[in-house]
């Protein structure tokens, strides 16, 4: 599956770990600082609370994690790989 045909999420979900709080902190950095890792010039991160189960138990992909799709082109930006 290529998932960059997929579209971003419009909004980050109630329970992304990339939305900041009130004190403007990711709600779960080491998490954040996993799924960076993990896709950072490798993939794309599927939003959790998109991802489902088809009858036959097989994985099906609705949306991006539009918090990890932010966060990466700020990275990118930085680096000047985009602008």
């Amino acid at each position: 599956m290529n998932v960059n045909k997929l579209p971003v999420m419009k909004i980050c979900c109630k329970t992304c770990p990339f939305k900041l709080d009130e004190n403007g902190v990711f709600q779960n950095v080491e998490l954040v600082n996993k799924v960076t890792d993990r896709t950072l010039f490798k993939g794309q991160q599927i939003c959790h609370s998109t991802q489902d189960f088809t009858k036959k138990g097989e994985k099906s992909y609705k949306n991006r994690c539009k918090g990890s799709f932010d966060y990466n082109n700020i990275i990118y930006k930085r680096l000047k790989l985009i602008k």
